[in-house]
Parts: C-alpha cells; sequence; structure tokens
C-alpha cells in the first residue's frame, strides 16, 4: 500500500519540517509561472454566449510574483511543469502537451504546455483533450483555475518512476499529481497553501482506489 501524506500551508515553511532526500524523493510539481494569470475574461465572454462560466476564476497565490525555483532544483529526479517561464538549465528532457489533438482549428485556449524534467532524455509529447467544455473521456474539470489532466500526470510516473518511490508536489493544487499516485501504487507527499484546493486535493485521493497490479 502506498504512503499519502497532505500538508496545509505554505510549502516555503513546511518544507523546513521534512526531511527531504533530494537524492532519491522525485519532484513532480506545477507551481506557479508568474503570469498573473487572470481566467476571468473567459468566464464573461462565456455568460455573453449563454454558457456557463469557468468553475474557478480565483488568482493563484504568488502568481503575482512567480517562485525562486532553486528549492525546486535540488532534486535530482524532478519534473516540473511551466517550460519556459520556470527554466531549468540542467534538464535533460522536455515534455509538450497537446492540449488540444486532432483539432484542425485552435481554440482561443493555450493548444500547448510543456514541463522540464531530469526523469529522462530527449522529448515527448503527451496527447490530452483539455480546452475549455472539451475534455478527454474520464477527465473532471474541478474548481481549480489551473488544474491539469490526471492522464498527464499518470503518464511519466507510470513510466519513469518505481513502486516503492516517494514523489513531492509541493504545489498540490486541486490533487491531481497524489490522485495519480494513489492510483498506480507510489508513495506521495503533497503541500497546499490555500484551505479549500487542500479540501479537495484531501477528498479526491481519500476517494481514489489503490490499483493492486
Amino acid at each position: 500500500m502506498s504512503e499519502i501524506k497532505l500538508i496545509l500551508g505554505d510549502c516555503r515553511e513546511k518544507w523546513q519540517d521534512l526531511n527531504i532526500d533530494y537524492d532519491n524523493w522525485i519532484l513532480i510539481t506545477d507551481p506557479p509561472y508568474g503570469l498573473n494569470l487572470d481566467n476571468s475574461w473567459l468566464s464573461k465572454v462565456n455568460l455573453a454566449k449563454g454558457t456557463n462560466p469557468n468553475k474557478c476564476d480565483d488568482k493563484i497565490i504568488g502568481d503575482n510574483k512567480g517562485i525562486d525555483p532553486i528549492l525546486l532544483f535540488k532534486f535530482k529526479r524532478r519534473l516540473i511543469w511551466g517550460f519556459p517561464y520556470i527554466y531549468d538549465p540542467n534538464a535533460t528532457g522536455w515534455i509538450v502537451w497537446d492540449k488540444q489533438p486532432n483539432i484542425p482549428r485552435r481554440c482561443i485556449v493555450t493548444p500547448v504546455e510543456m514541463a522540464s524534467t531530469t526523469l529522462r532524455k530527449g522529448f515527448d509529447t503527451f496527447r490530452c483533450m483539455w480546452g475549455g467544455y472539451m475534455r478527454e473521456k474520464g477527465e473532471y474539470r474541478y474548481a481549480h483555475p489551473t488544474q491539469k489532466p490526471l492522464k498527464i500526470f499518470k503518464i511519466p510516473i507510470k513510466e519513469w518512476t518505481d513502486k516503492n518511490d516517494i514523489i513531492f508536489d509541493p504545489y498540490m493544487g486541486s490533487g491531481t499529481c497524489g490522485v495519480a499516485c494513489k492510483e498506480l501504487g507510489r508513495n506521495f507527499i503533497g503541500i497546499e497553501i490555500e484551505p479549500k484546493y487542500f479540501e479537495i486535493a484531501k477528498r479526491r485521493i481519500e476517494n481514489t482506489m489503490e490499483s493492486l497490479f
């Protein structure tokens, strides 16, 4: 059985309470990019068209100025979403997430996102529909403004980590990385600063069944 530890608070403060093994723990995270993201414009567009607004238009804590990635880069094994806004000079691999596969004309949302990693060498493309109301079958959107689909976390965790590994996500958000870890039998430690997102993550992970195989 995998071990799950969820921590509510600011990861910059909680970090010192953890006995982190930077050589063996695996960092997989989607931190604030420093873009001061505001999705409320899309809700206004939807309402003008007579469709539903976004589930969540909240600003991300810390996104107004970005983060200092030095602590993230201390992990020997890491995967960090946010390239090129978060530039990892020692990355050996890059992931391109195609958010609208097989769509001849792109929607108004960003069609791709990228991550950098030291878990492998070279380039990978992950394809998973995630654009507005268009989502891959089985994916569900929760009330978090920058949530990523489960598939995007499950692919690297399944292929590039092992059953006894500890996965660490200091910017847990709605808990998607934790759900993927529990489904795949990996140990997980997650930190989230926003109480309402922490509760979403806690509930999602508690309701996730771990695979026996």
